[in-house]
């Protein structure tokens, strides 16, 4: 059997003049699912087959207009029990876009198995006057018995799935309890028994010897420094063969490195002490706990002392922060950004002390090779968080208002970064360019859900806009979509830029060495440098001090508790003109520009040489 064609149609389409007149045209989606991704190579696979069955199913409708559109919205090995799908996310750009008028699915359950979820996606289809049709089951939405139905049917289907659910629980449960191991491949220095093995006794986990000393070395290496991260460096230095995957009892190579992830787990798992843990309720909606821990002594043989384990748990106790930092900020790019390796760089932030004024935060994207493996293997490590998203928002916005005619400067902050994030499909930083993929099929379902509040207002005047625009033009590549019959397809933004340290920091700078975008806060209004600023107010209250009590410097120092010589330098500040001050107050700036630039510029008390020293413009220009 051959594949079929879902574009070989011999009905009307959208655009075909010989449909019937005076008939209105429905245009149907067909949706398909599969949970696994098995047999998906095949020339005829599952999807298929759901497809062929739905064309066929609108092919005998075509009496009252239904028409099929060339759109494929399939998703491969893909669970049904949530909505995080590209083919039905997809499914419901172009569901609000109105270029769907009815939703055609093979079975209910290869929609949503959640009750919830399903709930949720009938409340859209309502939305926007979508009808749901299942092949098999004969459900139509645009009755109500339909949607009686069809609720009661996908509450049973979702009763089946938890009760399954519990069994498969409660058998791993009384397992564990009886010592044995379950799960899937054994923690590195043991091997799973043989399946075909009939003697009971040999169903526990057996030791491998040479793997079991590198368990003990990795315990020995941790207590002399303290640092998972300096154990995989050591083990690293010492050739220490890395575990790789283990699938029925053959350890075949592969290309896994020592990290702090395997470190971590081999010094956290009680079954080297000879223990089997059973988590009861890991599996607690997010927010409701992590579930009731239940210890069992194995069956197995342990590889770790008690008292070694004790000392090694109480280091790792202790080296746990105090206190972890509350930030709620959201980064712009989270889980959308990537090095050019295609590592993942994941939101981290740290927090500087910063006496009774309390706590600076710093935010920053941290790639997970420079967490797991140091600094040193991975070229980027991490890059400041607000730098990086003003860049990609203002590259973002840019576009949207150039090719597309959307302006979303006047919207709420929080909703318009929430439009940025969707249309925004991937990004790519490397260490002389950056791309930003973004979703022209998302921008179509910005435009449609924003209407006229995003659109270009022929009178508006620029000026009246937030600064935010790029000092460059990036280039744009279009790439179609890589599935055919997929509507739109991405644009790809690339600039060039060179990142560089300056003044404790990792600026984005042009090649040329100027400022990319300014920086920005979330209202796209521009931030003065924090230390900068509290050293010029300083400067100026101490600099009031001295003039009111005509006293000595050094007293007025010890007055406010401030070393001497920190007060000499504030003082120094005071000699910058007021163009200076005004820039470094209102974040005009360069971001390159250090206290220690505008302490060097304050030696002239010429204003114009101050100007040519800190790139400001002088009155010449």
């Amino acid at each position: 059997m051959t594949r079929a064609d879902p574009h070989a149609r011999s009905g009307p389409t959208l655009t075909d003049p010989g449909s019937s007149s005076g008939l209105r045209q429905y245009r149907c989606a067909v949706y398909t699912r599969k949970s696994s991704e098995e047999g998906l190579d095949m020339v005829f696979n599952s999807l298929d087959a759901q497809r062929e069955a739905g064309l066929d199913y609108i092919k005998s409708q075509r009496s009252h207009g239904w028409v099929a559109i060339d759109d494929l919205y399939d998703d491969g090995g893909f669970s049904g029990g949530n909505t995080e799908r590209p083919g039905l996310k997809r499914l419901l750009a172009d569901i609000r876009s109105q270029r769907v008028d009815i939703v055609v699915v093979y079975k209910v359950d290869r929609l949503s198995r959640s009750l919830t979820d399903f709930a949720r996606l009938m409340q859209t289809f309502d939305e926007h006057s979508v009808s749901f049709v299942s092949v098999t089951q004969q459900f139509n939405t645009t009755t109500s018995m339909g949607r009686l139905t069809l609720n009661m049917l996908l509450s049973f289907a979702q009763f089946e799935r938890e009760i399954a659910g519990e069994r498969i629980r409660d058998k791993v449960a009384a397992t564990k309890r009886k010592g044995l191991f379950v799960g899937g491949n054994p923690p590195l220095g043991y091997r799973r028994p043989m399946p075909s093995d009939p003697n009971p006794a040999n169903k526990v986990l057996r030791v491998v010897p040479e793997e079991a000393a590198i368990v003990r070395r990795i315990y020995a290496l941790y207590l002399e420094s303290g640092s998972p991260l300096g154990v995989a460096k050591q083990l690293e230095a010492e050739g220490t063969p890395p575990p790789r995957p283990s699938k029925n009892n053959d350890r075949s190579p592969g290309d896994k490195r020592w990290d702090t992830s395997v470190i971590s787990r081999v010094l956290t798992n009680a079954i080297y002490i000879g223990q089997i843990v059973h988590v009861r309720g890991h599996n607690l909606p997010k927010g409701k706990g992590r579930g009731t821990a239940e210890i069992w002594p194995g069956q197995h043989e342990a590889i770790i002392d008690r008292a070694t384990w004790d000392r090694v748990r109480a280091m790792m106790d202790q080296a746990k922060p105090r206190a972890e930092p509350r930030w709620t900020h959201t980064h712009l790019l989270k889980k959308k950004l990537k090095t050019i390796e295609g590592v993942t760089m994941t939101p981290a932030n740290t927090a500087n002390l910063k006496g009774d004024r309390g706590k600076h935060i710093v935010r920053y994207y941290i790639s997970l090779k420079a967490c797991k493996q140091g600094y040193r293997t991975c070229p980027i490590g991490r890059v400041n968080a607000g730098l990086i998203d003003d860049l990609v928002r203002a590259m973002v916005l840019d576009r949207l208002e150039a090719a597309h005619g959307l302006i979303l400067d006047e919207i709420e902050a929080t909703s318009r970064d929430h439009w940025v994030r969707e249309i925004i499909e991937s990004v790519v930083l490397g260490l002389d360019h950056i791309d930003v993929a973004i979703s022209i099929a998302q921008i179509r379902g910005c435009a449609d859900a924003l209407g006229e509040a995003a659109r270009a207002k022929p009178n508006g005047r620029a000026g009246d806009r937030p600064r935010r625009r790029c000092h460059f033009t990036p280039q744009v590549r279009i790439e179609p979509s890589e599935r055919q019959g997929i509507r739109g397809g991405r644009e790809v933004l690339t600039t060039e830029l060179q990142i560089k340290r300056h003044d404790g920091r990792r600026l984005l700078l042009s090649p040329e060495g100027r400022d990319l975008v300014p920086r920005l806060n979330a209202a796209s209004t521009l931030v003065p440098s924090p230390h900068i600023v509290r050293a010029i107010g300083q400067a100026f209250v101490l600099h009031e001090a001295v003039m009111r009590t005509r006293g000595e410097v050094n007293a007025i120092a010890d007055q406010h508790g401030i070393h001497r010589s920190r007060v000499h330098h504030l003082l120094h500040l005071t000699r910058l003109s007021p163009a200076a001050i005004r820039a470094a107050l209102t974040g005009t700036l360069s971001p390159r520009i250090a206290l220690e630039d505008l302490h060097d510029a304050a030696d002239s008390l010429d204003w114009s040489l101050q100007a040519v020293r800190l790139g400001l413009p002088t009155h010449g220009s």
